[in-house]
């Protein structure tokens, strides 16, 4: 059996240290050391996330899978809303606002709006602060963002990193 009526998203998930022994534990591929990419179902996404059962069950490959999601994700990035808050960029994005670090094409677009590279907070799901590395201002307040998403606590938090794009890659920022 094919699924096509089914929508997938991409969106961040803390790395698990055996995401593959369990089948019915969530498909993640590697993003970063912390972080992980999780597929959910939807809408309304980032309830459910697609497991290896449900792949097995749709007759899915992890290809057409990641494939789907981000083709989903591109479609919908019109919905994207960026809040200037200089000396930091706050991205909104219906509560699953960490899929946006999946999206190439939005961070072509932003990283003329910040001074260096992009450097992002994604203390949780829900929250994106956008910086650029040559802003002192901006770091201290992307950093001040993430501490006080992980003393609030938060449903889904992800990571107290900042991240840097290098060559369309993000990676683990390091002042």
């Amino acid at each position: 059996m094919h699924v096509t009526s089914t929508t997938f998203l991409p969106l961040l998930a803390p790395a698990e240290e055996d995401p593959y022994g369990d089948p019915a534990a969530p498909v993640l591929d590697e993003f970063t050391a912390e972080l992980a990419v999780a597929y959910s179902w939807g809408p309304p996404y980032g309830q459910r996330l697609v497991s290896w059962l449900d792949l097995d069950r749709l007759g899915l490959s992890r290809r057409v899978l990641r494939e789907r999601a981000t083709e989903n994700l591109d479609a919908m990035l019109e919905t994207v809303r960026v809040h200037r808050d200089p000396p930091a960029l706050v991205l909104h994005f219906d509560g699953i606002e960490s899929s946006l670090l999946l999206a190439s094409s939005l961070w072509l677009k932003l990283a003329a709006w910040v001074q260096g590279d992009l450097v992002v907070g994604v203390p949780a799901r829900d929250v994106v602060v956008v910086t650029g590395s040559k802003s002192q201002q901006g770091l201290a307040k992307a950093k001040r963002t993430v501490d006080r998403v992980f003393f609030a606590g938060d449903q889904y938090l992800l990571s107290r990193q900042l991240l840097i794009r290098r060559e369309d890659c993000w990676e683990t920022f390091q002042p």
